[in-house]
Order: structure tokens, then sequence, then C-alpha cells
């Protein structure tokens, strides 16, 4: 009786393990439409030409105002489908620090999106970043970039 409920327990650990227990890196929980509104301003974000992966880019946050730009390590990801943008249901982790950007300067932002969002399929996406300008904190607003994984 033993060797049996043993070798049933080994065998659904063997299962587990060679179908997971959840979700493929590939797939993610898509959520409610986007509401958010991306300002037209004097910060640009962009994708370093030949770092777009569909686990990670290299983004160019560019601050083409005459005041410091703030902001933090946080953005998000969504999907466009049928012409509009949903979030993607992730849980993310950033660090608290904030960052400034000069006057007519841009910095360089790594990302490794795959342990929060996993591998992206082909499709249509943007990065959002929430940023706002020194001295004026309760006026922030979002920029973004569009990509796509093919």
């Amino acid at each position: 009786m033993k060797k049996t409920i043993l070798a049933i327990l080994i065998c659904g650990f063997m299962i587990l393990g060679i179908t997971g227990c959840g979700k493929t890196k590939n797939e993610f929980d898509v959520g409610d439409e986007s509401d958010i509104q991306i300002s037209q301003s004097d910060i640009t974000l962009s994708i370093k030409d030949g770092t777009l992966t569909n686990i990670g880019a290299t983004l160019i946050l560019k601050n083409n105002s005459d005041k410091l730009l703030r902001y933090g390590e946080d953005y998000e990801i969504e999907i466009k489908q049928n012409g509009k943008w949903y979030k993607i249901n992730a849980e993310l982790e950033f660090n608290v620090p904030l960052w400034e950007l000069e006057q007519n300067k841009s910095k360089e932002l790594e990302l490794k999106w795959e342990y929060g969002y996993g591998k992206l399929a082909n499709g249509e996406y943007r990065i959002l970043k929430n940023v706002f300008y020194e001295n004026e904190a309760e006026q922030n607003f979002y920029i973004s970039v569009e990509f796509t994984i093919e």
C-alpha cells in the first residue's frame, strides 16, 4: 500500500514538473481597457535600435524641455487588441529611487520585463512611464513608446 501511494505521488510530481502548474512564460492576463492618456509633451521615450526582444529593451528617455524632469523605475506594458489598449495584469516590483533628468539631456533605461510579464508573444504593445517636472509632482503625466513583437 505504501509503495502504491509513493508511486502515485512520484507520478503526480513528475506530471506537474513536465506540464507546469500555471501560466507559461508566453501567457499573461489581459485586464481592463486602458484609460491612461498619453501626454504630448517635450519628453520623449524611444527604443534604442537593436535592443528590443520579447523579454526586454533599452529605452531612451529624452528631456527636450526647459525644466528638470523626475521619474522612477516603474513602468507598465499594455497590449493593443482590436484597435484599443488593454492593461496586462502582472505582479511587478520596482526600486523606490527618484531619478532626475536635466533639460535637453537623455538617459538610457534598461528594462527586463520577463519576470513580471513573461516573454511577450507576437503583438503590438506600448510601454508607459509616469514622469513629472521638479516642483510639479501633483501634475504627473504619462509618456509612452509603442513597439511590435514579431
